[in-house]
């Protein structure tokens, strides 16, 4: 375990790129004590409201958090969401060279209503466009990541599936960290399945994995079966499957997999689990560690967001204290 302080020490000299999907993250939290008489709907009286960062600018917060620097890679539109992201950004001292705003894009944004005393999620509203991105801000996005792969001690592909990334930057991802050996980690969504080639280290849910292998995981030969079909598939180095309350599964080739359970827990909130778990094992690989260490370290992280509401960034002294207790 001391190895994995002197790897959580080497954090601050991280840079790593993180590309994706920016989101804004809005919470609407209330007391729900009854129902309307104009609908059979609950009535919330609203308590509180908080914007936080979503999507790839909460893997942003979280390697700051923990002490990495870093350059946000996305979108958003000239408006009011989109300038609070940058804000936000900027606030936490991430740079925001690599966002481009497109007049023609509506920022993305999530809006969770939320319950007490049970922290019950009444309803999402979800904002963005069904129009794709226009090509020249994409070609404009993809040579500045292209441009500034090499300076980097990672590159991390936080995909949401809302456009940012697509097939040709992949592509050209691929050829560009294969020549180079960049640390090169994943977050994936179905949209792109046939598109990630030679990732370092891979990411996807139990959900996830289970369509893009087409195997249904319901037992540990599925979860194998599956496993092994990801590393071929996506000719990566490594697959980390994360299944929520019931660990997380690491595959490589040539080796018997290894899982990691979390600790118990009478609620475990997912939201935001996965940005986590994928910066925090961007994180350990660009600093030196090797795939287990990236997954109990991203284990131990992905536990303190599950005892958050909504999208939250672990602190690098909370991590550090728990890793210390594994001593």
């Amino acid at each position: 375990m001391n190895s994995l302080l002197d790897i959580l020490a080497r954090f601050k000299g991280a840079h790593l790129l993180v590309v994706g999907d920016l989101m804004l993250d809005r919470f609407v939290f209330g007391d729900v004590e009854r129902l309307s008489p104009e609908a059979p709907v609950p009535v919330l009286r609203v308590v509180s409201e908080d914007r936080r960062l979503g999507g790839a600018a909460n893997v942003v917060h979280n390697i700051r958090a923990l002490g990495g620097r870093v350059t946000a890679c996305g979108i958003v539109g000239n408006d009011e969401a989109g300038k609070r992201i940058l804000a936000i950004l900027r606030r936490i001292g991430a740079s925001t060279a690599g966002v481009f705003t497109d007049r023609r894009f509506q920022t993305i944004q999530k809006s969770r209503i939320i319950a007490s005393p049970h922290h019950q999620q009444i309803v999402r509203l979800d904002r963005e466009s069904r129009e794709p991105i226009h090509s020249a801000t994409l070609k404009r996005l993809r040579e500045f990541i292209l441009d500034r792969a090499a300076a980097c001690d990672g590159i991390l592909i936080s995909d949401y599936g809302k456009g940012a990334v697509h097939a040709e930057l992949l592509s050209a991802l691929a050829a560009r960290v294969g020549k180079r050996k960049i640390v090169y980690v994943v977050d994936p969504k179905k949209e792109n399945f046939r598109h990630y080639q030679f990732p370092t280290l891979i990411t996807p849910n139990k959900s996830e994995a289970a369509d893009a292998a087409a195997i249904d995981i319901d037992d540990d030969r599925t979860l194998f079966a599956a496993g092994t079909k990801l590393l071929r598939l996506w000719r990566a180095q490594g697959v980390l499957i994360t299944r929520g309350a019931e660990g997380m599964s690491l595959f490589r080739p040539r080796s018997k997999p290894r899982h990691f359970p979390t600790a118990p827990r009478e609620v475990f909130e997912v939201t935001g689990a996965g940005d986590t778990v994928v910066a925090v094992c961007a994180l350990v690989l660009a600093c030196g560690g090797d795939f287990a260490a990236a997954a109990m370290v991203a284990n131990v992280a992905a536990g303190f967001v599950g005892d958050e509401i909504g999208t939250v960034a672990v602190p690098f002294k909370k991590l550090k204290l728990k890793i210390e207790e594994l001593t």
